[in-house]
């Protein structure tokens, strides 16, 4: 789908109807893929997200000597595993702005006794931290040199294999960290105890219970620390893998009725996902939206009334959807309190700066603190009647979704009174978001 940069948005003059197919997860989905490509099977993986961040992956993989075969038309990827060894000894290696990417492969490269990796990566992963996860491979072995600032992309680094013993890491700029070598650890020369310094347990979770769900044994949590014995491959039964679908791309339909009003089937949801972020829905319930769950789903209602919320709202643990709230947030009629967002300051942007400066640029009053962002009600007109405010997204797929359903909402009459620059920045996680969204808007405007 191509798209109109900037993307005008429609505000819903009718109340939402239908149902949604999300794309899988893409934390899932690259778990999956490092996964498989360590096993000594042959795996489909089903269900799997196509997107920038899971294509990267993929063509590193294959760079790396890993046979893999794609279809996106049936959302399989089928991974050929080496049963734990890196096949090719040298690789050049490119991962965008993808955490998952960077800091998975960084790991499993180690793995290899004898291997020389040339990395690199957009602008803004260069600035993304990497420090953490660099220093416990230093420690255990591998050898870093860079080309710009130290710990960071471009780099080069040549690897001797992974001894077992005790390993540290500093994962507080991102718990991708700990998973990274959580994922390799079985596959070290000896036993491996993982002690890691500030994770957020969401995702430690979902790679522990993934690593289970590939038959590996491992003890402890994020804040005990991992017991993981060597000497054991990843297989999976059947050989044959489900993604789940995406929760944090459910957030955007999640918050839908509660802008434009109505219901809205959502495909696949369950509150018992791996995903930590279906916490997120528990956050809008708890404000008066409505979920049933069945077999097919979640089926969401607008709220009857909404309910304030008794303070600040913790989106630590589920903080790649704090963005979705603080977009639509000017529409409560009550200020809505943010905190324990800190760590997002280090993703794709500075999120909690974005996030401010683009609902003042909306007409919206905020306060941004060091973890934590305040926000207003609207009050008045936006800022440029009659012209459509152009949310600027910073390259940020996630900055883009969240503003266009603010935009939807018709606080403002049925005139667009939103649009959002560069689009297509979704494409590295959900490509077909604005295609489903219009299609949304024409089912329940053409009812």
């Amino acid at each position: 789908m191509s798209l109109p940069d900037p993307y005008i948005v429609k505000p819903w003059r009718v109340p939402c109807q239908g149902s949604v197919t999300l794309p899988g997860s893409k934390s899932i989905t690259n778990r999956a893929l490092i996964l498989a490509a360590l096993s000594p099977q042959t795996i489909r993986i089903k269900g799997a997200l196509f997107s920038r961040d899971s294509k990267l992956l993929t063509s590193n993989l294959r760079s790396l000597g890993f046979s893999v075969r794609e279809s996106e038309q049936t959302s399989e990827v089928e991974i050929s595993g080496a049963s734990g060894r890196i096949p090719n000894a040298r690789a050049e290696l490119f991962v965008g702005n993808a955490g998952t990417v960077a800091r998975f492969l960084t790991a499993l490269v180690c793995l290899h006794p004898g291997g020389h990796y040339h990395f690199d990566g957009d602008e803004e992963m260069r600035k993304r931290p990497m420090g953490g996860l660099i220093s416990a491979l230093q420690n255990l072995g591998a050898a870093f040199s860079f080309h710009a600032e130290k710990d960071c992309f471009p780099f080069e680094v040549r690897t001797r294999g992974l001894r077992g013993g005790d390993w540290q890491v500093d994962a507080s700029a991102s718990s991708q960290m700990l998973s990274a070598l959580m994922m390799v650890a079985p596959m070290a020369s000896g036993d491996v105890n993982i002690q890691a310094a500030g994770a957020r347990p969401s995702f430690v979770r979902m790679t522990a219970s993934m690593m289970q769900q590939f038959g590996v044994r491992l003890k402890g949590s994020a804040g005990e620390g991992f017991s993981i014995p060597s000497g054991q491959l990843y297989e999976q039964e059947g050989a044959v893998y489900l993604v789940e679908p995406d929760a944090t791309a459910a957030s955007y339909f999640t918050a839908l009725p509660f802008v434009t009003g109505g219901s809205l089937q959502i495909e696949g949801m369950r509150f018992d996902l791996l995903q930590g972020d279906v916490a997120f829905a528990r956050v809008l319930c708890d404000l008066g939206l409505r979920i049933t769950e069945d077999r097919s789903g979640w089926m969401v209602k607008a709220p009857e009334s909404l309910t304030a919320p008794s303070g600040p709202l913790c989106f630590e643990a589920f903080s790649d959807t704090f963005l979705t709230l603080a977009a639509i947030a000017p529409l409560f009629p009550w200020p809505v309190h943010i905190n324990n967002i800190g760590h997002t300051r280090h993703q794709e942007t500075d999120r909690i700066a974005a996030a401010a400066a683009e609902l003042a640029r909306a007409g919206v009053k905020v306060e941004e603190g060091p973890a934590a962002l305040s926000i207003q009600p609207f009050s008045g007109s936006p800022p440029k009647p009659g012209a459509p405010v152009v949310i600027q997204t910073y390259r940020d797929h996630r900055m883009a979704m969240s503003f266009t359903l603010l935009g939807s909402s018709r606080r403002f009459g049925p005139d667009p009174w939103l649009a959002v620059a560069d689009p297509s920045c979704c494409g590295k996680t959900f490509p077909e978001f604005f295609a489903k969204l219009d299609n949304l808007y024409r089912i329940s405007h053409d009812k």
